[in-house]
């Protein structure tokens, strides 16, 4: 099953918004999403966007690297159909798909198999867009919490330093 076949909560930019208690998300000049969340967070802004294809299947997103990009945002993930936002694939969706597989035993310590090297059709990652505390906007394939990835800064003359994730 693709994700664009899962139950998909509607999501809103951020300049459009509602007092519901929805999903947010704001985007860039590009109008990419930077970051989803809810209004009723409080302070603590929005958390990075995770963007997963329509077209990638739940068993790819549960058995691949994908999966660690969803530890960046604690709601979910955005689903992208070319350059338009189709809606958020919550969490709680994601986890009850890793159950089903885990139950199967179908997750990442499988033995390999030839067709795992086979892509049919287009093919896109999930990427994860964070903005550092620097302001830099980074786009992640992967995301190991203990070892964050270095950020280059927002300038030519800027040092170097790990990823601190900015939310909002």
């Amino acid at each position: 099953m693709t994700l664009d076949r899962l139950p998909l909560a509607p999501v809103a930019p951020l300049s459009e918004a509602t007092a519901d208690g929805g999903y947010v998300m704001t985007v860039d000049a590009d109008g990419w999403p930077t970051a989803l969340g809810r209004l009723d967070s409080g302070e603590s802004g929005l958390p990075p966007a995770v963007l997963l294809p329509a077209p990638m299947t739940v068993a790819a997103l549960c058995t691949g690297d994908g999966l660690d990009l969803l530890a960046l945002n604690p709601y979910g993930a955005l689903v992208h159909d070319g350059g338009r936002t189709l809606g958020v694939l919550e969490q709680h969706t994601v986890a009850a798909h890793l159950v089903a597989l885990a139950a199967r035993g179908t997750l990442r310590n499988d033995i390999p198999a030839p067709l795992d090297a086979v892509l049919a059709g287009a093919y896109s990652t999930p990427v994860a867009r964070v903005v550092c505390h620097c302001g830099l906007l980074t786009t992640l394939t992967e995301y190991d919490p203990d070892f964050p990835p270095v950020c280059a800064g927002p300038g030519p003359e800027a040092t170097p330093h790990p990823l601190a994730v900015r939310t909002g």
